[in-house]
């Protein structure tokens, strides 16, 4: 009877502490998975703070490289005057056009000389635009023909004269037939013996430089016409003071 209370009691015991080896096993493995959970979800934020850090840091280079590369537009500026609302100096963006500077002048007024104005041009920095009005245009344009008109009659008149000293100088100076050395062209000297075109230029050269020949054995100062020259044409020429 003590034998079987006595191994009953040891049956217990074997089966309490086999309860309590399970249950600190189960408690254990809990915690370490537990623990393992918590380290793995701070490595993962850890990374992800990471990553957030450096996507930032990658930005602001980015940003403050797009805002370098941002170059403000250049401008220029232009005078308008004339016929337009407000004349003045006015400052436009680098390839405006005729059009937006006029509009920035208030616009043209009522006797602007419209067609006279290239509003499509692109304007130049320190550029001046003039707006006539129609009552300058008219005025420019008589002018501009006047000078035209003026220039083709100063023309006419020259070529007249130019005629009339070659009909004069084709006929001899004096009734006797004689040359005057003084006021003969290169063509009647050359008809004279033994001037060419050298000598012919050489003759109006000194007669120029000395004031005119006073007699006219002086051709013999001319270079290249010496005695023998002058003896040939002594009685063809003359000098008229």
């Amino acid at each position: 009877m003590n034998k079987l209370k006595k191994a009953a009691y040891m049956f217990c015991i074997g089966i309490v502490v086999c309860l309590c080896g399970c249950g600190a096993k189960g408690g254990s493995q809990m915690y370490l998975e537990a623990k393992v959970q918590d380290t793995q979800a701070d490595g993962s934020g850890l990374q992800s703070q990471a990553q957030d850090q450096d996507q930032s840091q990658g930005e602001e280079p980015a940003q403050e490289s797009s805002q370098g590369g941002q170059a403000e537009p250049e401008t220029c500026f232009v005078y308008i005057c004339g016929a337009v609302k407000y004349p003045g100096v006015f400052e436009l963006p680098q390839g405006s056009r005729v059009y937006e500077a006029v509009a920035l002048a208030g616009g043209l007024k009522e006797n602007a000389y419209v067609k006279g104005l290239n509003q499509a041009k692109q304007i130049e920095d320190g550029e001046m635009i003039e707006v006539l009005t129609k009552k300058e245009h008219k005025e420019l344009a008589k002018q501009q023909s006047g000078e035209t008109d003026g220039g083709q009659q100063d023309a006419g008149n020259a070529k007249n004269a130019a005629q009339d000293a070659e009909k004069a100088g084709s006929v001899p100076r004096e009734t006797d037939g004689r040359i005057d050395l003084n006021t003969a062209t290169a063509q009647e000297l050359m008809t004279l013996s033994g001037i060419g075109e050298a000598k012919a230029a050489n003759i109006i050269a000194y007669r120029e430089s000395s004031g005119g020949f006073q007699s006219a054995e002086e051709i013999m100062n001319v270079s290249g016409i010496g005695e023998g020259v002058y003896a040939r044409i002594q009685d063809k020429i003359t000098v008229i003071q």
